[in-house]
This record gives structure tokens, sequence and C-alpha cells, in this order.
């Protein structure tokens, strides 16, 4: 169906705000027509390719349809893309949630769901965070050969921490694959990230990472300097105003937001369990019985609008929109242009 919108508001792929014309097919944009300036408007769909659930859905329990559910609340949130994230479990476990990721994927509602990201199990015991140490295991490509027959087509992302067993090889097979390859959780030297070659970005900076070190160059002296993403939770409880603002100035055009949103995303002040953990949920974020931070209750609008306020409109566009985007080879997203999809 052809849909043509008049004299609507939105963000040009220049980052200005404009009235124009935009006509849609399948939700594509198939023309588009600038006026005047604006102030304010529509923004390009984000992508949050790490979100462990949210509205009550939980990415590692749930059913397909209630991961379609969330894939509508979270397309009415102006996300158009997203990536269900696992947490550290046995095989058979994080293989099960994949074959409902890809059976939530062809339901087709909402939100596009591109691919699945697992977080653990291959990730350092030291800085597992909440995790169940149990479950941390070396690398091994058989689990993301499997995950490949089940995800049939769709992408496949890891959290893993350089410096344990059996990463080199694991990071080039699976690159050279077709796979993603994120840096985290992790104590890892200067020297181990480097060597992961094909690595495309790190997990949730400066959160479940040795930090930085003035004679000791670690992860986050890879992290700050490198051209890779760097992945940003940006609740401002994660990472403080001033350590995003110093983020940006290193990297600003090398962010990527994200939410590592837990079920408890958008249900208000809640306990629940998270990592077979008891979890409460409050304006101080989600955080176990001991105080540590477990996850979000971000959403991408609000971690957005935080970046915004704390850098600029084109920071937080590059962020939010163009970034996954482009680490992932998302084509129809980004920007608001022709070719790309757009909510309206």
């Amino acid at each position: 169906m052809i849909m043509k919108y008049r004299d609507i508001k939105f963000l040009n792929k220049n980052y200005e705000y404009v009235t124009g014309d935009i006509t849609l097919e399948g939700g594509i944009v198939t023309d588009i027509a600038e006026k005047d300036r604006a102030e304010g408007g529509i923004l390009p769909p984000f992508a949050d390719i790490h979100i462990h659930g949210g509205y009550g859905v939980d990415i590692m329990c749930a059913e397909a349809e209630e991961i379609s559910y969330l894939s509508k609340r979270l397309y009415e949130n102006n996300v158009g893309a997203y990536m269900p994230t696992t947490v550290a479990k046995d095989f058979d476990s994080i293989l099960e949630t994949a074959k409902n990721v890809k059976k939530a994927a062809l339901i087709d509602k909402g939100a596009e769901i591109v691919g699945i990201h697992i977080e653990g199990p291959f990730i350092s015991k030291e800085y597992k965070g909440i995790m169940d140490e149990s479950c941390i295991v070396p690398c091994d490509i058989k689990l993301f050969d499997d995950l490949r027959e089940i995800m049939d087509g769709l992408k496949i992302r890891f959290t893993i921490a350089p410096e344990c067993e059996n990463t080199e090889s694991f990071c080039k097979y699976v690159t050279d694959n077709g796979g993603y390859i994120s840096m985290g959780h992790s104590g890892a030297s200067l020297k181990q990230c480097k060597r992961l070659e094909g690595a495309g970005s790190y997990t949730h900076i400066f959160n479940a990472m040795a930090p930085l070190h003035h004679r000791e160059d670690g992860i986050l002296s890879a992290a700050l300097t490198d051209k890779l993403y760097t992945e940003l939770i940006c609740d401002l409880i994660h990472v403080s105003p001033k350590c995003v603002e110093i983020l940006t100035r290193l990297k600003g055009d090398n962010i990527i937001l994200v939410t590592d949103a837990l079920k408890a995303m958008g249900q208000g002040n809640i306990d629940f369990e998270f990592c077979g953990r008891k979890i409460k949920a409050g304006d101080k974020g989600a955080r176990d019985n001991q105080g540590r931070l477990a996850g979000s209750v971000l959403t991408m609008e609000k971690a957005f609008e935080n970046l915004r306020n704390i850098s600029d409109i084109k920071t937080a566009v590059k962020s939010a929109c163009e970034n996954p985007a482009a680490l992932l080879g998302l084509d129809r997203y980004g920007c608001i242009d022709t070719g790309k999809k757009v909510i309206l």
C-alpha cells in the first residue's frame, strides 16, 4: 500500500528538522520532498542491539508470541530494529531462546528482529556482573554453528572476553562466517583486545570491564582510543553524565546507544528475577539485593534524550540510528531518506 504524508515535520539526513512530504510503500520511503525548516519532528527509527526484554517480557524465558508483543511495544516507541539478547546459560537454553526469537521474527509485527545477541557464556568470571558463573565456559564454535542453523539468515552477535580461552580462533571463525563479535565482560589487556581481529565493538563501555589504569593499558584503553564502536547505556546511572561527556569527546562518531533493558522496562517499580537473582527496579535502576546493577529499565527514547542533552542532535542520531545500522549492515535504517524505513 502506498501512503503519502504531507507537511510533516522530520529530521533529515543532514540532522536538520524540516517540513515536507514523504511517500511510503510497505513502510519504506519511496519519495521525499523537503520544504521549510521546522522546530522538532519525527526521528529515524532507533536500533537497539542489546536488550534483554521489556514490558513484562524476559527474552530468556519468553515464547515467540511474547517476544512479538515486545516487538509491538518497542515499535510504538520508535524502535525500528532490535536484537533480543541472552545471558550466560547452558547451550540448550540459549538455543531454545534462539528458536523462539526466530519464530517471533517470522510473525513480523512491530520492531524488526534483525538477529540475536549472545551475551555470555564466553565471558570473564571476574567481570561476569550478576550472570551465573557456573554457565561461563570457553568459546565453542559449535554454539555459533547451531545458532546459524536456527536463525537461518538472521544476524548473530556475541559478547566475549578477549582474555578467555579460544577467543582468537572463535572470533576469526565467527566473523569469517558472517557473525559479529563485541568485546566485554572483560579484564583484558590492550594487547589481548588488539589480537581479536574482526571484532567490531565493545559491550556497554565502562560496565563489567576492568577500570582505566594510568600505567596498565587494558580494555578501556583500547575502547577509548581505537575506531571500533562502543555501546553506551545512557541512563546516567550506568555511566555518569561527565563520563558520557568524556566519551562523546573521544568517540562521538563511534557510540552505539543500547538499553540493556530488562523485563521491568516500562513496568514501573517492580520486583522480579533475572539470572536467578531477585532484582528490584526503581529510580536507581535495576539492582540485586547487593545493590549491583543488573541491566536497566531504560528506553531508547530516554537514552536518545539524555545523550542529546549532553552532546548534540547529530551525536544522538548517529548513536541511536546510524551506527548500529552501520555495524550490522542494516541498509534500511539510519536516517530518513529514500530506501529507508520510517515510523509514522
